[in-house]
């Protein structure tokens, strides 16, 4: 791929991640399987587990895929998270191993950050995640076209958020049991942040930054 890559996963991904970040992480390794998670973790001392299977956090998993459960954990700072979900870090390790750079993850937290971030570039791939990296997230596609429309200059649609709200992905949030309950309006916060989150690969592993980040690699 040329130009700039942006790969979307609203609920729950990388909403998850840019909450990490504001909450004092420094670096997020991304894996595509449970125990790729696991292994990656034993090997960082003091990481953090995060994510999901299915939905659920697995049973030796710190954080799952939630927002509120970032928001809610004691601490964060300086750790470094290894998060591994269904949809979004397979998605953007694949995107990465394609040759894609620059990469951002983005969500409907980070929408105005992530456009600020490529703006400049000839051009902009957007990759929606979707469900398993398979099927379509209406709220994907949302954000997908929400940053679309800025990047071309056009005004933000006023029912946006709404339609997302009607969704589907917006009712396997509220009525899934395990999920928490504000989960929902964590991820629709548009511009909550104001960074991009830069994804490389470092070493062959897949991370995660504060696009602002002068840091590179995993020892950094």
């Amino acid at each position: 791929m040329s130009g700039s890559t942006v790969v979307i996963d609203t609920f729950r991904a990388f909403s998850t991640a840019a909450y990490l970040i504001d909450r004092g992480v420094d670096l997020i390794v991304l894996t595509e399987t449970l125990d790729e998670a696991r292994a990656r973790a034993g090997a960082i001392t003091d990481s953090i587990l995060c994510g999901e299977d299915g939905g659920r956090k697995p049973d030796d998993f710190h954080l799952g895929n939630s927002p509120a459960e970032v928001i809610r954990f004691p601490r964060l700072t300086g750790h470094t998270v290894v998060m591994r979900t269904s949809s979004g870090t397979p998605t953007i390790v694949r995107a990465l191993r394609s040759g894609a750079d620059p990469v951002y993850a983005a969500s409907l937290v980070t929408a105005g950050s992530t456009v600020a971030a490529v703006q400049r570039s000839p051009q902009v791939t957007i990759i929606a995640s979707g469900l398993g990296g398979v099927s379509i997230a209406d709220e994907d596609e949302e954000t997908a076209g929400l940053i679309s429309d800025r990047i071309l200059g056009r005004a933000d649609d006023p029912t946006r958020i709404s339609r997302i709200r009607r969704g589907e992905g917006a009712a396997r949030l509220r009525t899934t049991p395990w999920i928490d309950p504000h989960d929902l309006a964590r991820c629709l916060e548009i511009d909550r942040y104001p960074f991009a989150l830069r994804a490389r690969l470092d070493g062959g592993v897949a991370t995660i930054r504060d696009a602002r980040s002068t840091k590179s690699g995993l020892d950094a």
